[in-house]
């Protein structure tokens, strides 16, 4: 994948904590979704709790790309070597990572399709 999970940052603290992505290759960050899943025997399972898909936004090798729990605007910073960090926010009223039973899941998902709700 041209992104990948680096680490969770402050597991457990409201309003601190964050999952930090690392971009690998030139993308989109739309193209990607977050789930939290649960975690048992050394694996994640089906079961999931919370999703976050991730804006529509080009992201550069390089960069990285931190997802907050809590509520917040979305924004960047760029650095003098042009390397941007992003960052997004869940909007969740509490931290979600501090649990040895979930984790966290990135998924590719380029494609996808939807109907109205009335279409249906």
């Amino acid at each position: 994948m041209k992104i990948i999970i680096q680490s969770i940052a402050d597991k457990g603290i409201k309003g601190k904590e964050r999952l930090v992505l690392k971009v690998k290759s030139d993308t989109d960050i739309g193209d990607y979704i977050i789930i939290q899943a649960e975690y048992s025997d050394e694996q994640v399972t089906t079961s999931t709790y919370n999703t976050f898909w991730f804006p529509y936004k080009a992201v550069s090798a390089g960069d990285l790309v931190v997802l907050y729990s809590k509520s917040g605007r979305d924004n960047e910073k760029e650095f003098k070597s042009g390397l941007k960090t992003h960052f997004f926010y869940w909007g969740l009223d509490s931290s979600i990572w501090g649990r040895k039973d979930r984790a966290p899941v990135l998924l590719h998902s380029p494609e996808w399709i939807s109907k109205k709700p009335e279409e249906l």
